[in-house]
């Protein structure tokens, strides 16, 4: 058994659930089939393009009988369960969002009990909609944003697969930045300003890979279809909420599928000190409830550990000041680009009539906060 690490530093990666290979994406290929006891839910998952079309969700839900949510013993059986039923539980309510909104037993009940199992919540979340839905088109090739299928879409079709797999990208990106970002952080936690310098200009320089893998959103997927097609099956719960039948009598309030929601940009907030204002902070700390356990772990104990920005602030030579500007300047710019894109897909299909995100905030509000702090973590050069 290896030894505990040291008290000022914080544990391997990987005990975050943090690949060294993939990030924050699961190393291991999540489940492609449910298990025989789930094929019920099989039947209905797989016709949900159809049923959306022709509105049939919910007599197809009312047919279908109760699963065991229990029959999931392994973590990917879970998550690929739970990957079918958030997304059967958000097509039933916005297939319909002006009725009395209470969630049958038959879906409610399963996914409550198997949300509550792996920490998280019982609507559509970025953990799995995009962290845990994916396939290897060649097995023999590592996953990437070009060898990767969805295993369980919404709608259907090119635009809605791209934009979970172009998000998927830019999580994989974002592998090596999380890597040498930890190792800053624990250099920073011993005052080693040499490998502190060293490993913050890995992050600077490694940090547009993000940016570039964040701007391939447009080659596939078509603002207008997801705007209209797809982005309104990703919203959370209309007031008052939402009855999960068979579980609580009282409605329940939730945020939908959010890149709030995602523990990378989270991470490099959390390392190198980058502190959010009155919209921004409260929203993303709201957006960790949706994300896993070991992931919500890790940006607590990073943010505790890191001194990055305190050391490169009092201690540092010229070089550690610049190297860490260098990676808030690219973080900056990866949420300038961020913002851009949000206007082009949600903004511009819209008129410019709605701009609440799917997370349940104003999103230009947001995206504008959390540039505008993070451009001003920027350490005097003097």
């Amino acid at each position: 058994m290896a030894a505990a690490p040291p008290p000022s530093t914080l544990a391997d990666l990987e005990s975050y659930e943090v690949s060294p290979t993939t990030g924050f994406v699961p190393d291991s290929d999540p489940l492609i089939d449910l298990p025989d006891a789930f094929a019920p839910l099989t039947t209905v998952a797989d016709d949900l393009p159809g049923l959306l079309r022709w509105k049939r969700v919910r007599r197809a839900v009312d047919a279908m009988p109760e699963v065991d949510a229990s029959a999931a013993v392994t973590r990917h059986e879970q998550e690929r369960v739970l990957l079918v039923l958030t997304t059967l539980a958000n097509a039933w309510v916005w297939s319909d969002p002006d009725s009395d909104l209470r969630m049958p037993a038959q879906l409610a009940r399963p996914l409550w009990q198997l949300a509550r199992t792996l920490g998280r919540q019982p609507i559509v979340h970025h953990a799995s909609m995009c962290l845990w839905n994916w396939r290897r088109i060649d097995p023999t090739e590592p996953v990437s944003v070009d060898n990767s299928e969805l295993l369980q879409t919404v709608m259907g079709g090119t635009d809605e697969t791209w934009f979970f797999t172009a998000t998927l990208g830019v999580e994989l990106a974002g592998t090596p930045v999380l890597a040498a970002l930890h190792d800053a952080a624990n250099a920073s936690a011993n005052d080693d300003l040499d490998a502190l310098e060293r490993h913050l200009t890995v992050v600077a320089d490694t940090m547009p890979s993000l940016t570039v893998a964040l701007a391939r959103m447009r080659e596939w997927c078509d603002p207008h279809i997801f705007y209209h097609r797809l982005r309104p099956f990703l919203a959370g719960w209309p007031a008052p909420g939402v009855v999960y039948d068979g579980v609580s009598p009282d409605p329940v309030m939730l945020a939908g599928g959010s890149a709030g929601q995602s523990s990378l940009v989270q991470a490099l907030d959390a390392g190198l000190g980058i502190v959010h204002g009155p919209t921004a902070g409260p929203f993303l700390d709201h957006m960790r409830d949706y994300m896993p356990p070991a992931h919500r772990r890790y940006l607590t104990d990073l943010a505790a550990t890191s001194r990055i920005r305190h050391v490169a602030d009092t201690a540092g030579p010229t070089g550690l000041t610049e190297a860490y500007n260098a990676a808030v300047d690219e973080l900056e710019l990866f949420r300038r680009r961020h913002m851009a894109l949000a206007m082009e897909y949600v903004v511009a299909p819209s008129g410019d009539a709605e701009r609440t995100g799917t997370g349940g905030t104003d999103f230009a509000v947001f995206l504008r906060e959390a540039r505008t702090d993070t451009a001003a973590g920027r350490l005097s050069a003097g």
